[in-house]
Parts: C-alpha cells; structure tokens; sequence
C-alpha cells in the first residue's frame, strides 16, 4: 500500500512560504467498523460480530477512563487524553470554568519510538511508500 500525495500551492499573502508547493496526502477512502470486523474476520480465527463486539466494548471502555480523567495507553496504536482550551485570565481568581474554558479536545500521540534521539518514527508510517496521486506528477 502506498499514501498517495498530489501538490498544493500556499495562497495565504501573509506566510513566509507564500507561492510555495507543498505536498498533501489524498485520501483513499474511509473504512467503516463492518469493514474492518470482516478484514479481521478473514484473518484471524475471530468471527465479524466478536470483533464488532470488542471494538465498540473498547469504544465504550475509552470514553468512560477518559472521563475519568485517566490517559489510555493502547500499545502499538498510542495514548488518548482529554485536554481543555480556556481564555486566559490576569489573576487565578477571576478564572471561571463556565466561562473560561472554551472547550474539551481528546489528543492522540500515535505510538512510535526516537530514531538516533532525534526524530520519532511512529508505529502506522513504518514502510509506508509515497507515490503521485492518479498520476498527478508536476
């Protein structure tokens, strides 16, 4: 499998890259939970409806630890947190939940590890090809 990539010029006047060309990934679809439940059905000796199961049990199972306030680790796939956004505030005082945070994001850091202490390979990118999208080659 490849990620397919086609070139997109930055039209915004005011950055310091503007006229330049950047890549963007296309992408190939989107893949439903029955989809993935038949992919795993066809190869492992799991049935469609158990892994169905689990993966809205897992659903379910996130969200709740995530209220809780807890960071849920899944190895090889990564962590999950609940985060806010708020306005700031001068002093600690005048700061009011209702009015200051703005809202609540769950963040994702995929799961990979440091190449050379440098720069991180994550996990789903390990061996991905790049080629043009639909022949799309400048």
């Amino acid at each position: 499998m490849a990620l397919h990539i086609k070139l997109i010029k930055n039209n915004i006047k005011s950055s310091n890259s503007y006229g330049k060309y950047f890549a963007k990934s296309v992408s190939q679809g989107e893949i439903t939970l029955d989809e993935i439940g038949k992919e795993i059905c066809k190869n492992s000796s799991f049935s469609e409806g158990t892994v169905i199961g689990v993966v809205t049990e897992l659903q379910d199972t996130l969200k709740e630890k995530l209220r809780e306030g807890q960071t849920v680790v899944l190895p090889g796939i990564g962590r999950f947190s609940l985060r806010v956004e708020s306005i700031g505030v001068d002093d600690p005082k005048d700061f009011n939940i209702r009015r200051h945070i703005t809202r609540i994001v769950c963040g994702f850091l995929p799961a990979g590890r440091r190449i050379q202490g440098r720069h991180i390979l994550y996990d789903f990118c390990e061996g991905v090809k790049i080629i043009w999208h639909k022949g799309f080659k400048p």
